[in-house]
């Protein structure tokens, strides 16, 4: 009797032995499973903040090439010595002209306004002629 002890010792180490790297690669299968779809929220979202950052980013870095421009114009009127009535008339963009037809349509006269705001500028409704 005492040798199957030791047998069924043996044989339980062997078990363990060889079951205990095929349980730990189904557990990690099933956890890195677990892990990845919890955490894709998290990955989705960060990547959407990252975008807009990028967008606010772009967005900034067009505004000051802009204002650069308009300094950049404003610096040679003011060196030519031009009168104020010259260097407003420079400075004031163009209105944005739309025929009376154009402005009856309510998405188009939307899309003319935030332009003309975005602009700094007006909205001009002309004539068809």
């Amino acid at each position: 009797m005492p040798e199957e002890p030791n047998a069924d010792s043996k044989l339980m180490e062997q078990f363990i032995e060889n079951a205990t790297p095929k349980l730990l690669e189904a557990l990690t299968e099933h956890v890195s499973k677990q892990v990845e779809e919890s955490i894709s929220g998290l990955k989705d979202a960060s990547q959407k903040m990252l975008d807009e950052i990028k967008d606010q980013k772009r967005a900034a870095a067009a505004q000051a090439a802009q204002d650069k421009a308009e300094a950049d114009r404003l610096k040679a009127m003011l060196d030519r010595k031009d009168d104020a009535a010259t260097i407003n008339a420079g400075l004031t963009p163009e209105p944005i002209t739309l025929t009376r037809m154009q402005a009856r349509d309510p998405a188009l006269y939307r899309r003319a306004k935030a332009q003309a705001e975005k602009q700094g500028t007006t909205i001009q409704i002309v004539s068809e002629d």
